[in-house]
């Protein structure tokens, strides 16, 4: 499969140093960052799992075509499938996440999120660029 050349792409990014989580989701056509969200201290897999969560909300909300979103995390993915995440952190933006995934189920199926490949394709365009 080529580069994928339209649909958002997500990342979360996470500073142990400045106790920071956060994510971001980038048009993949043109490069907008369409949101930016910063969380305080969490976990990588909880900023990467509410990147692809917003972005849903954001083709929902936006009528935003094609409906596809692309992570370059396993565990993201796994989560949005489940509509469920497996932290054993609490905290109301996940709460909040699962509770949206379930109350719009019927909309949230109809969105696509795909595993975006690092090693094929380079960084996913929503990268922070801080490794």
């Amino acid at each position: 499969m080529c580069r994928p050349t339209h649909g958002i792409a997500t990342d979360g990014a996470h500073s142990t140093k400045n106790r920071l989580t956060r994510y971001r989701a980038v048009d993949i056509s043109t490069g907008e960052e369409l949101f930016s969200v910063s969380l305080g201290l969490q976990t990588i897999n909880i900023g990467e799992f509410l990147g692809v969560v917003e972005a849903v909300k954001y083709i929902i909300a936006n009528g935003y075509s094609p409906r596809t979103i692309y992570t370059d995390s396993t565990t993201a993915i796994a989560w949005f499938k489940a509509k469920r995440t497996a932290s054993k952190k609490r905290n109301p933006a996940l709460q909040k996440a699962e509770v949206f995934l379930k109350a719009f189920a019927a909309e949230v199926e109809t969105i696509e999120v795909l595993h975006w490949d690092n090693r094929e394709w380079g960084e996913i365009p929503a990268d922070y660029g801080e490794k």
